[in-house]
């Protein structure tokens, strides 16, 4: 039977979630239904739960684990969405009952100049959660004041490591006592303002060296973070080959979400460690409509060799980094060409 399973590289290990603040409401109590029980049932809505809207494509640091600094995610044209293209994609959106969106994909979303703008946009046209990644390198207490009046319902910052070598070198270009300053200044000014938003998740990829340090990790952060989580480590350099990996398993994304880069691009999903994104792209949103390319053949069809367990015949699939490392976390290494 084709497996799938919803944020199965994620792992929360602070015992709350910044989902928690929010369990009251019965509209998002669905919305966090849905986002499980649909891909584990191969139900398609008719239009995305969640749409990934890359702000920007440009990051400010070079982190040597990143498939952005590698080059291996997509074609190498960094940019800034512009406020009419993404405007559209939340009218949309918000008329087609859009859930949640993340300001984020490749690049870092703190350095759009609009991104305030952006979230208070998405707040005003109803959409329920409204979040992104960030570095926190260039989280001023300017920008955090603009985003606590903007709605911004969650932030995830990315920390690895515990020790300033350590975060220095995964975090190449971040200085390690800013960004602690960076993310204590975030939570003072949010109790002082006596709010429950942004809900702060503290996170970080779990690369070999950083297991031992790793209870460090959590203990230093719970008290400035709702949440503390680690996400799997994905192998996805310049040489690594993820073909000929086979296995009735399914992609979770494909039920759930569409990307859209700062151009336009529409993607089925969030194309891991793939340079060639023309492999799986649907369209432009400036072309057509999201939920034309939510319904569209092509994405049908992603969907139907995934639920039969035949995802591997999707060249971008058979190349992913997330489908490899799930298959791999479940014992399947042999390959076969």
């Amino acid at each position: 039977m084709t497996k799938v399973q919803a944020n199965a590289n994620f792992h929360s290990v602070t015992g709350q979630s910044v989902f928690d603040s929010r369990e009251a409401d019965p509209r998002f109590r669905e919305y966090r239904r849905r986002w499980i029980e649909e891909p584990a049932s191969f139900t398609t809505g008719p239009f995305p739960i969640h749409l990934d809207v890359e702000s920007t494509g440009v990051c400010n640091l070079r982190c040597p684990f990143c498939a952005t600094t590698t080059k291996t995610w997509g074609p190498d044209a960094p940019g800034y969405m512009k406020l009419d293209l993404f405007r559209r994609i939340i009218d949309e959106g918000a008329a087609e009952g859009l859930c949640s969106i993340k300001l984020s994909f490749r690049g870092e979303p703190t350095l759009h100049p609009h991104l305030s703008e952006m979230v208070t946009y998405a707040k005003q046209k109803h959409i329920l959660d409204v979040y992104f990644n960030t570095n926190a390198t260039l989280l001023t207490e300017t920008l955090v004041h603009q985003l606590i009046d903007a709605g911004l319902d969650r932030i995830s910052i990315s920390f690895e490591g515990i020790t300033k070598e350590a975060y220095e070198l995964y975090r190449a270009g971040a200085k390690y006592e800013k960004v602690i300053e960076n993310v204590q200044r975030l939570r003072k000014i949010r109790d002082v303002r006596g709010l429950g938003y942004p809900q702060i998740r503290m996170q970080t990829v779990m690369l070999p060296e950083l297991r031992d340090l790793f209870e460090r990790y959590v203990e230093f952060w719970k008290p400035w973070a709702d949440e503390v989580a680690y996400l799997d480590a994905r192998r996805e350099g310049p040489h690594d080959d993820h073909r000929g990996l086979r296995s009735e398993w399914a992609c979770p994304f494909l039920w759930q979400r569409m990307t859209i880069l700062w151009d336009g691009t529409v993607l089925p999903c969030l194309m891991h460690g793939i340079s060639d994104f023309s492999l799986l792209a649907l369209g432009n949103v400036q072309e057509g409509t999201i939920k034309g390319f939510w319904q569209s053949e092509k994405a049908v069809r992603n969907r139907s060799l995934h639920q039969a367990g035949r995802g591997h015949e999707l060249e971008a699939c058979d190349r992913c980094s997330y489908r490899a490392m799930e298959l791999e976390k479940s014992g399947l290494t042999k390959t076969s060409r």
